[in-house]
């Protein structure tokens, strides 16, 4: 009788190790969130090939993707109004299906964030192409309290996602006018790597990759990148993700 249940047992372990072999799926779910960069709008405003397009198609290439979105990403968002996407929990209607923000972070096996340059380009009026002079402090400063967001917006995304989340630094907009010393991006980058460190967050810092590359912003109006902007931020992912 005892070596009868054995088998049965054994057996059973069989089935139930088959079925997770035959039903596992080992390939990522990439979830990018955040503001116009995460999106991909180019250099003239229009929603294009951004960093997060080329790294589904790297992760595809490598037969590594099971899905990528990209819905929850918007071109005007700021820190407050991701964390209130999140609050909210927000739910958007795509191919006939209902996402839920909450429900998509919990399943993602990547996340890519960017955000918090348009609280910056925003509040110090550097989202104007006639801009000819910064206020550094003013500039810190608002930094500074942006900063408190940023922490408490990764705290919150922690609490529903517990693998790879990768937070981009920010990139001097204006290289072509020479007004934001490097200095001021290199503090960014510092702070912005401690409180991603806090939460298990790897950070990308991608303003010197940007810098003396002015065919990465080809249009003098505008701070978004070009397809070759987009192309270098996502190999820094992809270093990132290497190491």
């Amino acid at each position: 009788m005892k070596h009868k249940k054995l088998i049965i047992f054994c057996f059973l372990l069989l089935v139930i190790y088959l079925i997770y072999i035959l039903f596992h799926n080992d390939k990522i779910n990439y979830l990018s969130i955040g503001d116009s960069l995460s999106l991909g709008i180019n250099s003239y405003n229009e929603e294009s090939y951004g960093y997060s397009d080329y790294l589904a198609n790297y992760l595809k290439e490598k037969n590594e993707l099971n899905n990528y979105s990209k819905d929850f990403s918007f071109a005007d968002f700021r820190i407050a109004d991701l964390q209130h996407q999140l609050d909210m929990n927000q739910t958007i209607k795509r191919q006939g299906r209902y996402l839920s923000f909450k429900k998509c972070l919990r399943e993602a096996d990547l996340v890519t964030i960017s955000i918090g340059g348009n609280d910056l380009l925003t509040e110090i009026n550097m989202s104007t192409s006639d801009i000819s002079i910064i206020d550094e402090k003013k500039m810190l400063d608002i930094f500074s309290k942006k900063m408190k967001e940023l922490d408490d917006l990764l705290k919150s995304i922690r609490k529903y996602n517990n693998r790879k989340i990768i937070l981009l630094g920010y990139y001097n907009p204006y290289i072509y006018k020479n007004i934001v010393p490097d200095r001021v991006f290199a503090y960014f980058d510092e702070e912005m790597r401690k409180i991603a460190t806090n939460y298990d967050v790897e950070f990308v810092s991608i303003y010197r990759v940007f810098k003396n590359n002015s065919d990465y912003l080809p249009n003098p109006t505008n701070i978004h990148p070009s397809s070759e902007g987009y192309k270098a931020i996502y190999l820094e992912i992809v270093k990132q993700l290497k190491k």
